[in-house]
């Protein structure tokens, strides 16, 4: 019960708070603006301009790139600001365990960014709803938007508990962050070049391996949790989740997604662990 009160109170803050208020009216902005853009309508037939809507303008423009930055904001000083502020000594007097912490902080920050995007969303998809009823859009995919805006959650939890876990590591806040933008930058930005660079200069020690420098490849891509997330929402879009030719693939990148959302938790829990307060 520990987790779930860290958690609960976590998340009504950070609810509160005008950065989350401030953040869904982000999101609800950019995606009538790319609605605007877009204009779904007849000449695609309803899947494609539903497709053309979130894979290739919300998609890459903002599931991808804002979304994960703003997962980072919101976690790099869960653990670490409240240590600083001495808060932390307080909260750890109660009946609260160090993970309890930690792994609350993720749940409530969390369910608290996700409330946000699916709010974010919603909002311009219950527009273009009304719109496609009264005929002025020719056809709208409601299950489609609606899905697709789970994957945009997903994403923005998984660097959320990315950012604890850097929170729950770094003595200062100021160490989270350059930890959290660190690993945001390796993801979003370079995660090509470096993967590029590291399959090429390794090429020699593969080829004796039972796995060829492809399939090396495909995993380093589903590896990165912005690229497991466009493979898996791709595949919605497609009605070929958990289908069809990429199905390996993508139970692979929902493994990476699970790993990234525990993995860094629990390395930071070990060396909070270790702190002394």
């Amino acid at each position: 019960m520990s987790l779930a009160a860290i958690a609960e109170k976590d998340f009504q803050d950070a609810v509160r708070s005008r950065g989350m208020l401030a953040l869904a009216a982000l999101f609800s902005l950019l995606v009538a603006a790319f609605a605007v853009v877009v204009r779904p309508g007849g000449q695609g037939g309803e899947q494609f301009a539903t497709e053309l809507l979130l894979r290739f303008f919300v998609g890459p423009f903002l599931v991808t790139t804002l979304v994960p930055l703003v997962g980072v904001v919101v976690g790099y000083n869960a653990v670490s600001g409240e240590r600083e502020s001495g808060s932390l000594k307080l909260l750890l007097s109660l009946p609260h365990s160090r993970a309890d912490v930690v792994f609350g902080k993720v749940v409530g920050r969390g369910a608290a960014l996700s409330l946000a995007v699916l709010t974010g969303f919603l909002l311009p998809g219950l527009v273009l709803f009304a719109l496609a009823q009264t005929g002025a859009l020719a056809t709208f995919n409601v299950g489609a938007f609606l899905g697709y805006t789970v994957f945009a959650a997903v994403l923005g939890v998984v660097f959320v508990a990315i950012a604890v876990g850097c929170s729950a590591a770094a003595e200062t806040q100021r160490r989270a962050l350059i930890g959290g933008v660190a690993i945001y930058v390796l993801f979003v930005l370079l995660w090509g070049a470096v993967t590029g660079q590291f399959l090429d200069a390794a090429s020699g020690l593969i080829d004796p391996l039972p796995v060829s420098q492809r399939q090396v490849s495909v995993f380093l891509r589903v590896a990165n949790p912005t690229t497991g997330v466009e493979l898996l929402s791709s595949a919605f879009l497609g009605e070929q989740l958990l289908s069809g030719e990429t199905v390996n693939q993508q139970i692979s990148a929902v493994s990476m997604l699970v790993f990234w959302t525990i993995a860094p938790p629990l390395l930071g829990l070990w060396k909070f662990d270790t702190d002394d307060l």
